[in-house]
């Protein structure tokens, strides 16, 4: 994907970006950030714009590492199912080599 600048603004600051991301993408991150600050703003007496976007910043910053913790997670059970799945293919496959050895013993001899 080609890289464009995208310019925009967020409580009065503006800012001019380069992104491989889509200017819709970048544009409604930005209104959402926006909202986020001026709910700060407006439900809390006494904070400033600079505040609130401090508190916005750390409310993200706080669900991507809980996602991130989540994503470890899952990444640690899947790795736990690959090890369980590899050990009853080696398993698997001790037994089918124990199974043929053993048919070929079973087998009656012939005799000419």
């Amino acid at each position: 994907m080609e890289k464009k600048k995208i310019r925009f603004t967020v409580c009065g600051c503006d800012f001019c970006i380069v992104t491989n991301d889509s200017e819709e993408y970048m544009l409604s991150l930005a209104s959402g950030t926006q909202e986020k600050i001026e709910k700060y703003v407006r439900e809390s007496a006494g904070v400033s714009v600079t505040q609130a976007a401090i508190l916005t910043a750390m409310e993200y910053a706080d669900e991507n590492r809980r996602k991130e913790n989540i994503l470890d997670n899952i990444k640690e059970q899947l790795k736990t199912y690959l090890d369980d799945a590899a050990k009853i293919k080696a398993e698997r496959d001790h037994y089918k080599e124990l199974y043929e050895k053993l048919s070929v013993k079973a087998e009656p001899s012939k005799k000419d």
